[in-house]
């Protein structure tokens, strides 16, 4: 049970912090031959970080389902969000067959890593203001975040990196860019759990006795999640990315280094 323990804090932890989970995990396999259980595995924790994401935004959660009847703000807000997952779905769908042959390359994990830094180095660096609330999200920009999501199928690009990144670089207020990346995320993981299903239903794990280790990893998969939100909205409010894009810019290096190395 241990394993599935490990692997549920490292999604849970990754999935939000913006450092790639996939690159995380993909690292892990190759050097140092620890694989995920599989399919049924990994929708079991993406489940507990779903979980996490509408545990930290309930409040938020709960004015969005009733926006189509009470209308107002959350109505618009509800309407970014959807408008933000079509270019999520369709280029996610698109560099799917790619994003699985990059997931065995080292060095196409370190490049992802490396282009996960630089956007949080190159938005950090702008001096325009970033003054735009959730509710003033353009239909464009809603695009824009949703095609950065997209992208982060890709491994070693961080989903959250890259959608607060963009956020910040339309002019979102921090807090709020990285907001509407974790709501953005709830619409992703179910079209992509509803793709999997078939899949997973096949699996011989399905039919499994791992059934305690599954929901152990969801629990903390969420429990991490929880703490992985609201350290980084915290941090997202008060300081610069730039601690993340360093880190990402020394793992991405050495990557692509222990590829050209072997």
């Amino acid at each position: 049970m241990l394993p599935f323990i490990l692997l549920g804090v490292l999604q849970g932890l990754t999935e939000f912090l913006p450092i790639s989970s996939s690159g995380h995990l993909a690292l892990a396999e190759q050097l140092f031959g620890i694989h995920k259980p599989g399919i049924v595995f990994d929708i079991f924790v993406h489940f507990g970080t779903v979980l996490s994401v509408l545990w930290v935004f309930r409040g938020r959660i709960f004015r969005l389902v009733r926006a189509p009847v009470r209308g107002g703000e959350d109505l618009r807000v509800l309407g970014m969000l959807v408008m933000g997952s079509l270019p999520t779905g369709i280029l996610g769908l698109a560099l799917n067959s790619v994003a699985e042959a990059a997931f065995a390359r080292s060095w196409a994990v370190g490049l992802g890593l490396l282009l996960t830094a630089s956007a949080l180095f190159f938005v950090e660096r702008l001096s325009s203001p970033k003054t735009k609330s959730l509710e003033q999200l353009s239909w464009r920009d809603a695009l824009w975040v949703g095609l950065a999501q997209g992208i982060a199928v890709l491994p070693g690009i961080s989903r959250s990196g890259s959608t607060i990144a963009m956020g910040l670089f339309l002019g979102l207020r921090r807090e709020d860019a990285a907001e509407f990346s974790f709501l953005l995320f709830i619409p992703a993981v179910v079209g992509a759990t509803l793709l999997k299903l078939g899949e997973a239903l096949s699996d011989p794990a399905a039919h499994s006795a791992l059934w305690g280790s599954y929901l152990a990893g969801t629990v903390v998969a969420f429990l991490s999640g929880v703490i992985a939100i609201r350290f980084l909205l915290r941090f997202v409010r008060e300081r610069r990315l730039t601690p993340f894009a360093i880190y990402c810019y020394v793992i991405g290096l050495l990557a692509v280094l222990w590829r050209i190395a072997r």
